[in-house]
């Protein structure tokens, strides 16, 4: 992505366990590329603090969250923060930014997230999307990508042809 977008973030999490959830802590534990300074609020699915600790630490502090466990009521047992954050400037192509966090549950122990990774630099993959017919749509990954890339065809009926790629 380029070097000066800024990256929206989404942590969900769910109370899985055996009893009401009170309190929610998220722990984001930002690469050194990303500017702590730049972190913006988007949403949350209820209401909490948040704070930036030691060396780009974000922390989600949802008190009195009374989540309840997903036997109880799974519809009610889900939560989320959304975020965004900008690169420091100057970065290096291509810089790779790493990010998990850390979801407490009451006292429980950490529950992670899965790991997301971004790559910012100036030459990247141009995507355009062209339209062949209504019901035909292409999608390219990696975006960018230097090496290789994968291409998907999606069609509600069987198609017949050639992809060419200059």
């Amino acid at each position: 992505i380029p070097k000066d977008q800024e990256i929206e973030y989404l942590i969900r999490f769910q109370n899985t366990g055996t009893d009401t959830a009170f309190t929610v802590i998220v722990l984001d534990t930002l690469s050194k590329d990303l500017n702590p300074a730049t972190m913006r609020p988007i949403g949350s699915s209820h209401a909490y603090s948040w704070q930036v600790l030691g060396e780009g630490v974000l922390q989600f502090v949802f008190n009195n969250i009374l989540l309840p466990d997903s036997n109880v009521n799974e519809a009610a047992s889900h939560g989320y923060i959304k975020f965004a954050i900008k690169p420091r400037p100057n970065l290096p192509d291509p810089t790779r930014v790493e990010n998990q966090a850390a979801i407490f549950f009451d006292f429980n122990a950490a529950v992670m997230t899965n790991r997301t990774w971004h790559t910012f630099g100036e030459h990247y993959l141009n995507v355009s999307n062209v339209t062949f017919r209504p019901d035909l749509s292409l999608q390219v990954w990696p975006n960018p990508t230097s090496t290789e890339a994968t291409f998907f065809l999606k069609s509600p009926q069987p198609l017949q042809g050639r992809l060419r790629v200059f």
